[in-house]
């Protein structure tokens, strides 16, 4: 079932938002859509996987759909950025691409090494400091750990998808009738193809694997719009006190006007 969001989201509260200078949460909505738009089309690709009786079809569409849930999961960090008041200040266009590519995420590279960012440091201190924040990110990382998890993750073949190459459904080695080749040295292997290839799931085993995770993002997606924006069904932002801040967001943005303004592009 496609995950409708849009629905839930009334133009009005994400008005009402601004004019009390809750900029955060207003952001999470549209961050919260973008997500919900990222498993439909996700979804629709793994429902396609399964009407096929061509294999290259099948296994194109079973692609699609493990890189499309796996990137539902970079979402929620962008989320609970903004929902919790962990940014400072955006005033333009640049400013919130800045935001994206270098502050909500785990880790930054700096001189030869990767460090914890100045978000991530704000979470540790907020989980030593206030117990509603330590609760919600003990929950928040069993859901966003979930995509690597040894038996059901989907994260290390998405990545090898996307950058390394080597995933391929054991179905269609067979059917193409694959050949390794192997080197030995005094009856010892020195170098084998099948190195090439270090995920070989079958169409059986990817769609299990999918299947929890459509499970667990269903779940995961519900329970943070509940913690952040209330009723995950309508969406009323006077209803849901915010559960802790970070207090990095101190900018006072004044508006002489607030007005919806429909897409057109």
């Amino acid at each position: 079932m496609p995950y409708i969001f849009k629905d839930r989201c009334n133009i009005q509260n994400i008005m009402e938002y601004l004019s009390t200078n809750d900029l955060g949460r207003a952001i999470a909505v549209y961050k919260f859509y973008d997500m919900s738009n990222s498993y439909n089309a996700a979804e629709f690709s793994f429902e396609e996987a399964q009407k096929q009786t061509n294999i290259y079809k099948k296994f194109y569409f079973l692609k699609e759909a493990i890189i499309g849930f796996n990137s539902c999961y970079d979402y929620p960090l962008q989320i609970i950025y903004f929902a919790f008041d962990f940014f400072e200040k955006i005033t333009s266009c640049e400013e919130y691409k800045k935001v994206l590519k270098d502050k909500c995420k785990k880790n930054k590279w700096k001189g030869n090494t990767f460090q914890e960012t100045v978000f991530f440091e704000d979470i540790d201190r907020l989980k030593r400091t206030n117990n509603n924040a330590k609760d919600f990110f003990k929950e928040f990382d069993n859901y966003i750990n979930f995509a690597s998890n040894p038996d059901y993750g989907i994260r290390q073949w998405a990545n090898n998808i996307k950058h390394q190459g080597g995933f391929v459904a054991s179905d269609i080695l067979k059917h193409d009738k694959v050949a390794y080749v192997e080197c030995l040295q005094d009856d010892l292997l020195t170098f084998t193809t099948e190195w090439l290839y270090p995920h070989t799931p079958s169409f059986d085993e990817i769609i299990n694997r999918l299947i929890k995770q459509i499970d667990n993002l269903t779940q995961f997606i519900d329970w943070l719009c509940e913690s952040i924006l209330g009723d995950t069904q309508i969406i009323d932002f006077k209803s849901k006190p915010k559960l802790f801040s970070a207090g990095k967001y101190t900018q006072d943005i004044k508006f002489s006007m607030i007005m919806p303004k429909v897409a057109t592009q």
